[in-house]
């Protein structure tokens, strides 16, 4: 029994036993006939009499529907929209792989972009994985409790980081090339493991039962199942013994031995970009370019996507934590200048209003800002026009503020080694020691406080109760994307956490990481702050974090 459900252009089928999976995106071009054949296996056999979907991102209905013959082959004829914005995937579901049919089997592929589709494609549980964590990277793979969903790519951009980063997953079904060795194993385990769901509907109780993430929600379908091992936190050996069941005659080679985890990390491409010395902070516009405030020539640099220079702008003396409101105007606290210049969206200035030793910036819903004055250990609330309507004391020695959900404004108070929450009408209602001295906070889609601290950082619930503190020397800047990890620059690095505060990769920048920002790509760029340069990791959060990026939703911090 299924339901369907239509919202915007996110389209998702929930089902009791075996999800079936619809997607979603959007089409260009003069369109014209095309087919495509290809052959589906589950643990290297053959899969009989398999209903095979062809999609298109966006469209939730499929453009066409085949079948596989005794050999596991199939062709589809379709209409191809053509463009360089639409894309396609196919997902296969029931068939018999050999020991009769089985409703559970889920499979996938990701085929590419409209425009260069191929011609053949084999489908297997390791395109199924690398086809879903590709998808995942780039918020374009979701789930719920079990429903699985494929959304609309955000942009063209976002769209051909996800066609890459799935080449170098799989290469002609197997994992890719381009791949370690030790994760290229780590998609084998995967692969087996939902194999042996795939060869014997008797064991997918095993697989769904083992398959739990950090929510502890057991898996109830083969897709719900990869999204979960890939954020795994418990049963991995569970789920390797079971991978290790498969036979060597049916199943993918596993050379690496156990993983300590089942993430896939994606193959990196970086561009740096000379800015000028020491950039600190970040913020990005709503057409992705990144404005960028460098604290030792005080000018903002303005850069396009792709990282050309549009615009350098004379600012205040030592520009620090700048932001971007609702409107796309940008205020830059300008620190030893005591005031705060506020730009339009062309770097035309608009004003410039006096300030005590300004750090940081964050936006209410009301279009207010609100200003972290460090000397007078006081956060200012200005009105749009840069009026001030109210100075509220704080901790000594504040930089970095965030608003969270409900509209209150939190404050690292560096010096006092404190936190301060007010109410959005500036009435203190906390204030929470960390015994350490705190400067980029945020808060995260669960609405939880993060702050970096030097050489820890440490992450509070809303009522200020500690929920962990966890290591990185000299942890900086910080930034949420949508799936909740937190992203971290520290010395020398770029440090991904899940949102338990673990872990999950640690990437390189040229020097000392300051402010952090993600893009509508899933790009994230990062400021060396004893340097000249910003750094882009291409395609690399997964998935992008929403505009505005400093509000009630999701509020960014910049460190320095």
């Amino acid at each position: 029994m299924c339901f369907v459900l239509s919202v915007f252009t996110l389209f998702v089928v929930s089902c009791t036993k075996s999800a079936g999976l619809t997607g979603s995106g959007s089409s260009s071009g003069g369109s014209f006939s095309s087919s495509i054949t290809g052959s589906v296996n589950g643990g290297l056999s053959p899969v009989v009499g398999a209903l095979v979907n062809l999609y298109q991102f966006g469209t939730p209905t499929p453009l066409a529907t085949g079948t596989t013959n005794s050999s596991g082959a199939f062709t589809i004829s379709y209409t191809n929209p053509g463009g360089s914005t639409a894309a396609f995937y196919v997902l296969v579901t029931g068939g018999n792989p050999g020991n009769g049919t089985n409703s559970n089997i889920q499979l996938g592929a990701l085929l590419g972009i409209a425009s260069n589709t191929p011609s053949s494609v084999v489908i297997n549980e390791v395109t199924t994985t690398g086809f879903f964590n590709a998808a995942f990277q780039y918020g374009m793979a979701q789930d719920n409790n079990g429903t699985v969903s494929f959304k609309t790519p955000v942009n063209s951009a976002a769209l051909n980081n996800m066609v890459a980063q799935y080449a170098n997953f799989v290469t002609g079904g197997k994992a890719g090339n381009a791949l370690s060795a030790s994760t290229q194993s780590t998609m084998n385990v995967i692969a087996n493991a939902i194999a042996t769901c795939i060869e014997n509907s008797a064991n997918c109780a095993t697989l769904f039962n083992n398959a739990i993430p950090s929510t502890n929600v057991q898996a109830t379908s083969i897709l719900d199942s990869i999204y979960n091992m890939l954020n795994a936190t418990s049963n991995i050996t569970n789920i390797f013994n079971l991978a290790s069941t498969v036979s060597g005659s049916t199943g993918f080679t596993i050379s690496s031995g156990q993983p300590t985890s089942f993430s896939i990390p994606p193959v990196v491409t970086t561009n740096t970009f000379t800015a000028s010395t020491n950039p600190v902070s970040i913020a990005l516009d709503a057409s992705g370019n990144a404005w960028v405030a460098n604290f030792g020539t005080n000018t903002v640099t303005e850069f396009s996507p792709s990282g050309a220079i549009l615009a350098t702008i004379t600012v205040g003396t030592n520009p620090l934590g700048l932001g971007i409101d609702a409107s796309g105007n940008l205020w830059v606290p300008n620190q030893t200048s005591n005031n705060i210049t506020e730009l339009n969206s062309s770097g035309g200035t608009l004003g410039t209003f006096s300030a005590n030793e300004p750090q940081s910036v964050a936006f209410d819903t009301s279009g207010h800002i609100w200003v972290t004055y460090f000397s007078s250990n006081t956060v200012a609330e200005l009105n749009s026009s840069g009026a001030t309507v109210g100075t509220f004391p704080v901790g000594n020695g504040p930089e970095g503020d965030a608003i969270d959900a409900s509209g209150n404004i939190w404050t690292a108070n560096t010096t006092a080694r404190t936190v301060t929450k007010l109410s959005p009408s500036g009435v203190t209602l906390g204030t929470f020691t960390l015994g350490a001295a705190p400067q980029s906070i945020a808060v995260d889609p669960s609405g939880n406080i993060w702050t970096t601290n030097n050489n820890t950082i440490s992450k509070l619930n809303a009522s200020g109760v500690s929920l962990g503190t966890f290591t990185l020397s000299l942890s900086n800047g910080l930034a949420f994307d949508a799936s909740g990890n937190a992203w971290v620059s520290g010395s020398t690095s770029l440090v991904k956490l899940n949102s338990a505060g673990a872990t999950l990769a640690t990437y390189s920048v040229p020097s000392r990481g300051g402010g952090i920002a993600i893009d509508s790509s899933g790009n994230v760029w990062v400021a060396s702050i004893l340097n000249t340069v910003v750094t882009q990791f291409v395609g690399l959060a997964p998935g992008p974090q929403f505009f505005p990026y400093s509000g009630p939703v999701f509020p960014y911090a910049n460190g320095y």
